[in-house]
């Protein structure tokens, strides 16, 4: 749904980079198969990190087949696409979910064409999230958290933190769902960082459109700019900040011990995505570019 949840690529092996891949065209392809191929426009790494996250604690088994892309039949070349499995669905399911529900936010912040375009994608949105088949259990925690960020951020508060907090225990309760002990706490405090981390960086992306529609951000009332540029001092904490969200991620994941049968392949690319990847995406937001990295 953002995009800052990507690997570090050149530190891939050559097979956590397929693993990678597979599980892409995996929920790709489980999102076709369950909410249709108009869904899949909505898929993400970010999904892909949450399904990595939950696969590397499950004792699940997974086929990896090479298959023709399912959204391009005409590419001669087949792609290594892992089964639709159980975490796989779940990433499917929480995809239609969180774009439901921001289309339903976008239909009532946006103005003019913008909103009614919203409005005209809902009904649809709708009927893939009722296809989707999530539990009301966790459409009501959802959609309960997400209404108290946006009555939060309608007070248009100074401080930054408590609106990050609320998304970041969105993200844990989507992360640890259906999950239970040590596994489930490990989860959420992933998904916690995570989510904290995902809301301050894209608080920071959209500073320079926020700034032209004078739109309310939370980094820019923080630190106190009204043209959309954060200065380098600036740009040096927020990225200090940033590394410490992620670091209470880091830290749980540290404690994962994928169990016997299990994909450790998983794992290896969750932390290459934390020490590496998110870093980079968090340089290339606040300084206009990919920087090379720097441990």
């Amino acid at each position: 749904m953002f995009g800052y949840v990507k690997a570090y690529l050149p530190e891939l092996k050559l097979r956590e980079n397929e693993f990678y891949r597979a599980v892409y065209c995996g929920l790709c392809a489980s999102m076709k198969k369950l909410t249709g191929a108009f869904s899949t426009f909505s898929l993400s790494y970010d999904m892909v990190f949450l399904v990595l996250c939950r696969m590397a604690v499950s004792d699940d088994r997974y086929e990896v087949k090479r298959r023709r892309c399912c959204m391009n039949p005409l590419r001669l070349k087949k792609r290594l696409i892992m089964s639709d499995g159980e975490e796989i669905r779940y990433g499917a399911a929480v995809s239609a979910l969180l774009t439901e529900s921001k289309l339903c936010d976008d239909a009532n912040d946006e103005d003019g064409l913008k909103r009614l375009g919203k409005k005209l994608l809902l009904p649809s949105a709708k009927r893939r999230l009722a296809r989707a088949g999530v539990k009301s259990e966790l459409i009501h925690t959802v959609k309960a958290k997400l209404d108290e960020l946006y009555a939060l951020e309608a007070t248009k508060p100074t401080e930054l933190s408590p609106l990050a907090e609320l998304f970041g225990e969105l993200l844990g309760e989507l992360f640890a769902f259906g999950k239970s002990g040590s596994d489930a706490r490990i989860l959420y405090e992933i998904g916690h960082g995570i989510g904290r981390y995902i809301y301050i960086l894209d608080a920071a992306d959209d500073l320079a459109d926020d700034a032209r529609h004078k739109r309310y951000n939370p980094v820019s009332v923080l630190y106190g700019i009204s043209d959309g540029t954060l200065t380098e001092e600036a740009k040096a904490e927020a990225e200090t900040v940033l590394r410490l969200e992620l670091s209470a991620a880091a830290g749980a994941a540290e404690l994962i011990s994928p169990p016997d049968g299990g994909y450790p392949e998983a794992l290896d690319i969750v932390k290459n995505i934390m020490y590496l990847g998110m870093p980079n995406e968090a340089k290339r937001v606040l300084y206009g570019r990919k920087k090379e990295f720097k441990n």
